[in-house]
């Protein structure tokens, strides 16, 4: 088969190898099918009735035919699908066999493989499949306690018929197999407190497999009721939002009674979301079948959309003795309640409906439902538009929290399809609260009016309010009138039958929203408030007296009334009456007499009444206004008298209280009496005060005042005869804030008082005088007026009364509180030293002072700059002296530099704090030393730099010739010239000789093949440095031909030179011409004396006198390791050009424009390079002068250390 197969494929029949191979997996998965084939099946058959595969498994079928040569026209199908040729093949003229590869899962009754022809027609059924898995996680149920239900897992689907067998051992019993069949689950009787094992076997034809044992505990066992059964659910006839579900007991389906819970859910018919689940528990009673019901209230009204009610149950018993547990039964079917929107109903509604009274800070839901064939598409409620879909014909909205409504109600607007609107009016309120503080009173003893305080406001109005009925048990109910205007609380009226007996009175109030009442009990006498007292009104008035009168407004005849009256007076004060009257008919009058007023007094006189047995006053009477008649003043005035050296006496007194005066004062009459004389002056004041003029005599002033009825008391003052004033000193007063305390020591036992008299010290002798007086047995006193001010300082003297007048017992000053000064002293320097200041300052006035003085800070700084001077003067930049002496008026500030300018400033402190600071600026003089000192220290200094640099040089003056101007070396002195050395290498290089020569300008002129080889890039430079054939004729040209001969080398070998021969040997002579050279270019000088070998060697020539040998001459050497830029190895003055003289006094003055610096005679490079950057930028017009080679400083070949 393989040779065929190789045999096919070399001769390129692609699709018959294809096919062989096909037939090759075939017979390798089923040989024995091929026989089979070989051996061709009866006529007309098929070789198998019925094919059980497993899933991936490939098979041969043949199909056998009756007639000769039908094998060519056979067509096979499996599923109705034709086969493709290359799993056909031909056994045979009579036989075919169809290979079917990698069989797909058919369904579980399998698929019909069919071979035919035009005249016979064959199937076969074919069904695949797995071997089934061994059963797993065994589960064990009980429903009542009767049998055991144990089920497991098949694992995967076999697609094939799979039978089970279970086994049953018990500890106590055989095992016991049965035949379960093709269902996962058996049942067994159930035995408590008796475990049991189990093992399951399943079988197909694909293969067998046996579970693990299982052990089945009674803790194991689940105990699951039976799916309880629903009877019926409907609505509330009385709540449109109350749903009512029934379902059956079933108590007789468990044996025992136990108790159970059962949970019934809500759902929404349209989408099955669940809307509730509540619980319900519930005793069964095994020896019937009861039907059990519940309630559930939905947010909205449950015409709004239909309902799906479905219901469990779990075991609730913990008494019995079953030690497993409980689990859920299965869910009921649903039944369904129906809504509004399945109905044939064509017109919208809106739940709750028009008018629906709704209670504030609930969570409603409102619906609409459209009719028949429309839909809802838009539900509002006020401003709340977020609704949701119950249905395709039904919307809702939820209201959390809901708010009271406007008395007009609050909208629910629903939009249909087709832009049509439908709404409905709710509204929202509250409940009646129970009515508060009831209160029952009698104002005539004949009817009973109660009020009372409804609560909070129901929002509710017009037939939703609430309304209020009083009973009394005895009586229907009484209508209540409602609050207004007139009446603020809400009030019934109850005819008043029993007088002296109790009467019981409830108030109950109701509103859509609910209902609630309130009881009192009422003793009639004890709540009887009479009214007010009747036309109250004035009618007589004297000088302390008046009369008011007034009637009842209702009859009161022999009842004890109580009245209380109540006076105000025009300046405040208040006095109460309280009289007892008897009541009298309507239209009598009371009368009264009210004493003990003031004259001159503005009064205003009301009353009210009440019960003996006190329960409430009535209400004020109106108010009657009475003015007391004048009387004359009744006290004398307060007087007091200053008495001036002169003999001037100021009399003062103070004006009498509106009380005190009993009328306007007129005037005042002054009358003075000379004592010894009798003799009387007197004299009429207006004011509060007169002056006169006494001799030194002794008088008696007797003041009064008058006012239209009369004078008052006299008020009498001594003036004591004119003596020596007594050397009183001042002393200082102690402020209280508010005042000032003064003490003092009387002189005479029998004084008849003392006299503080006080006024401001800045305005003496004209100040305002006020004073106050004490009796004779006070020794101190707080001195304190409204006219008192703080920072203010104030003089006062104390006054003992003698017989003979006031005499002056102590003199003092002070302040009630003392502040810091509101402006510093003025500060003047007196004297300045080198280290001192000499300061005066002047006195702050005393009116600035605002307290006393207790001492005086100076302050101090240095002044940088002009910025300090405006810096404010505190204690943290300034350093401060302290002076504690009041009185002193100067300072000396020690201590401070000379030459230095200071701010200086002093303030004054009090108690009160430290006042601001004048600031003076001083500047102290130079001292004459520092001065001195500061002229002759530095020119000190630089002499004596100049003794020491002196010296130094001296010492050390051949080190510094040396070492900046050193000795330029003779060439005749050098031991390299002497031994010969240097003309053996002259010779073999060809190297110019130099000879005594002046030359105004050089130029290298090479001819033969060495112009033209070796040195063509020297040519080109020098064209490029010099491109003017007239210029090369101006000068005079030397020629210098050395002649070619061989030197020996004498002594040391110099190695430079033996490099340098061993490199470049000189083969061709060379002619020099020296010409001018213009405008040197940059040198780019590389290490002293390095020399770059063909075969990579460098030698350092690190001293000693290096010719200019010629590197170009040796034809092999290669011109790209040349480098065309100049090299200076050789002698190099080094001074900057700038600095070279023309002047010489060995050699002739040169031409202008000669050079005297030395080239390669390679090239017209400068053997010393310029300084680069801007020193490269000089005229062509620049030379150098020949002479200076005798006198550089710079590293010399030909000096004699170079030369040894």
């Amino acid at each position: 088969m393989d040779d065929f197969s190789m045999n096919t494929f070399k001769a390129g029949r692609m699709k018959l190898c294809v096919v062989f191979q096909l037939v090759l997996l075939t017979l390798s998965l089923s040989g024995c099918d091929l026989a089979l084939a070989l051996n061709h099946d009866p006529c007309g058959s098929i070789s198998a009735k019925v094919l059980v595969a497993h899933v991936g498994s490939s098979h041969n079928i043949t199909c056998s035919f009756c007639k000769e040569g039908t094998a060519d026209k056979v067509q096979w199908k499996y599923g109705g699908n034709e086969l493709p040729s290359s799993q056909i093949i031909k056994i045979g003229s009579n036989a075919s066999m169809a290979m079917l590869i990698n069989l797909a899962l058919t369904s579980s009754k399998g698929g019909n493989l069919t071979c035919m022809t035009e005249e016979e027609s064959y199937t076969v059924l074919i069904q695949t499949g797995y071997p089934p898995d061994a059963p797993r996680d065994m589960k064990c149920v009980t429903h009542n306690f009767t049998k055991l239900n144990c089920s497991w897992d098949r694992g995967r689907d076999t697609n094939i018929e799979t039978n089970y067998i279970c086994c049953c051992h018990f500890i106590s019993r055989s095992p016991n197999c049965a035949q379960v069949g093709q269902v996962n689950f058996i049942e067994s009787e159930f035995l408590l407190f008796n475990d049991r094992i189990l093992q399951i076997t399943a079988t197909n034809e694909l293969g067998t497999q046996t579970s693990e044992k299982f052990t089945v505990k009674e803790s194991d066992i689940a105990f699951v009721p039976y799916t309880p059964k629903l009877k019926r659910v409907f609505k509330d006839p009385s709540n449109s939002q109350m749903m009512q579900v029934e379902w059956f007991e079933e108590g007789d389906t468990y044996g025992m009674d136990l108790k159970m819970i059962f949970q019934i859910q809500v759902l929404l018919a349209y989408d099955m979301q669940e809307v509730s689940v509540g619980n319900h528990s519930e005793t069964l009673n095994y020896t019937h079948n009861r039907v059990l019901h519940t309630t559930w209230t939905s947010d909205m009204p449950l015409k709004c959309t239909s309902y799906l009610v479905r219901i469990r149950s779990i075991g609730n018993d913990e008494k019995t003795l079953f030690m497993g547990r409980k689990a859920w039964s299965e869910w009921s079917s649903p039944l369904k309640l129906e809504g509004q929107d399945v109905s044939n109903e064509t017109s919208l509604k809106i739940y709750p409906v028009e008018g629906t009274v709704l209670e504030a800070g609930s969570n409603p839901a409102f619906c609409c439902v459209a009719g028949k064939g429309e839909h809802a598409e838009t539900l509002t409620f006020d401003n709340l538009t977020s609704f949701i879909k119950l249905s395709d014909r039904s919307l809702a909205i939820r209201v959390p929290n809901v708010s009271p409504s406007i008395e007009s109600g609050t909208n629910v607007v629903c939009k249909m399809s087709g832009e049509k609107y439908d709404g409905a009016v709710i509204f929202i309120g509250y409940p009646p609260d129970a009515p508060k503080n009831v209160s029952c009173e009698t104002r005539d003893l004949q009817t009973l009016n109660c009020t009372w305080d409804p609560g909070r406001s129901t929002r509710l109005v017009s037939k939703r309010r609430t309304f209020y009925h009083l009973n009394t048990g005895s009586q229907n109910s009484l209508l209540c009138k409602e609050a207004s205007q007139v009446y603020p609380d809400y009030w019934c009226a109850y005819p008043i039958s029993n007088i002296s007996g109790k009467t019981n009175i409830t108030i109950h109030g109701k509103n859509p929203l609910g209902e609630a009442e309130s009881s009192i009990t009422v003793y009639v006498t004890r709540v009887f408030r009479p009214f007010a007292p009747y036309e109250w009104k004035r009618e007589e008035v004297t000088r302390d007296s008046v009369t008011v009168s007034w009637s009842d407004r209702v009859d009161y005849t022999g009842i004890d009334l109580d009245c209380e009256i109540v006076i105000h007076d025009n300046l405040g004060k208040t006095m109460t009456l309280n009289r007892s009257v008897t009541g009298k008919g309507m239209n009598q009058w009371h009368t009264m007499t009210l004493t003990d007023l003031r004259p001159n007094t503005e009064y205003s006189i009301r009353a009210r009444y009440s019960s003996v047995l006190f329960w409430k006053w009535s209400k004020w009477s109106d108010v009657a206004h009475a003015k007391t008649k004048i009387a004359p003043p009744s006290v004398k005035l307060d007087v007091w008298r200053t008495v001036m050296p002169n003999r001037t006496v100021t009399t003062y007194w103070k004006p009498l209280s509106a009380l005190e005066a009993n009328g306007p004062v007129l005037f005042y009459n002054v009358t003075w009496t000379k004592v010894g004389n009798g003799s009387i002056n007197s004299n009429v004041e207006h004011g509060t005060d007169v002056q006169i003029h006494l001799d030194r005599a002794g008088y008696v002033i007797t003041i009064v005042a008058q006012n239209a009825a009369g004078v008052s008391p006299p008020s009498v003052i001594k003036i004591p005869p004119q003596q020596d004033d007594e050397n009183l000193g001042i002393e200082r007063a102690t402020g209280v804030g508010d005042g000032i305390n003064v003490t003092w020591r009387g002189h005479l036992a029998d004084n008849c008082g003392y006299t503080v008299q006080w006024c401001r010290l800045l305005s003496l002798p004209m100040c305002k005088v006020d004073w106050s007086k004490f009796p004779p047995d006070t020794t101190s006193a707080t001195i304190k007026s409204d006219a008192f001010q703080v920072g203010v300082r104030y003089s006062l003297e104390v006054f003992e009364c003698r017989s003979d007048g006031d005499h002056v017992l102590k003199k003092l000053i002070g302040y009630t509180r003392e502040l810091a000064p509101a402006e510093g002293p003025q500060v003047e320097v007196n004297q300045t030293s080198v280290e001192s200041v000499q300061i005066e300052w002047k006195d702050i006035p005393v009116e600035k002072q605002r307290g006393f003085v207790e001492g005086f800070k100076i302050y101090y700084s240095t002044l940088y700059n002009d910025s300090a001077a405006s810096k404010p003067m505190t204690a943290v930049n300034q350093q401060a002296k302290i002076v504690l002496r009041p009185d002193q008026r100067a300072f000396k500030i020690l201590g401070l530099e000379a030459g230095t300018t200071y701010n200086v400033g002093v303030r004054a402190f009090t108690k009160g704090g430290d006042g601001p600071s004048n600031m003076v600026t001083v500047t102290t003089p130079n001292s004459p030393i520092a001065l001195i000192l500061g002229i002759t220290l530095p020119l000190i200094g630089f002499v004596v730099l100049g003794v020491v640099l002196s010296i130094f040089c001296y010492q050390k003056q051949e080190w510094i010739k040396d070492t900046f101007y050193p000795d330029i070396p003779d060439p005749t002195n050098s031991k390299v010239l002497q031994n010969g050395s240097f003309d053996q290498v002259v010779n073999l290089c060809k190297t110019l000789e130099p000879k005594d020569c002046t030359p105004n300008e050089v130029q290298v002129v090479e001819d033969k093949q060495r112009r033209a080889e070796g040195n063509k890039y020297i040519m080109t430079n020098q064209q490029g440095e010099d491109n003017s054939d007239s210029e090369l004729q101006e000068g005079g040209v030397i020629s210098y031909r050395p002649s070619s001969t061989s030197v020996e080398t004498v002594g040391e070998p110099n190695p430079a030179f033996e490099a340098v021969a061993a490199v470049v040997p000189c083969v061709y002579p060379s002619e020099v011409t020296y010409t001018s050279i213009r405008g040197p270019g940059p040198a780019h000088q590389d290490r002293a004396g390095a020399v770059q070998l063909e075969d990579g060697m460098e030698v350092i020539v690190k001293s000693g006198y290096q010719p200019q040998v010629h590197v170009a001459t040796n034809p092999v050497l290669d011109r790209e390791q040349l480098d065309p830029a100049p090299h200076v190895n050789g002698y190099q003055p080094q001074m900057h050009k700038k600095s070279w003289s023309l002047d010489s006094g060995n050699l002739p003055t040169l031409e202008p424009e000669s050079i005297g610096s030395p080239t390669s005679i390679n090239s017209q490079a400068f053997l010393l390079p310029e300084m680069f950057g801007e020193e490269l930028k000089v005229g062509g017009s620049k030379t150098w002068s020949l002479p200076f080679f005798n006198a550089r400083t710079s590293s010399n070949p030909y000096s004699d250390d170079n030369l040894s």
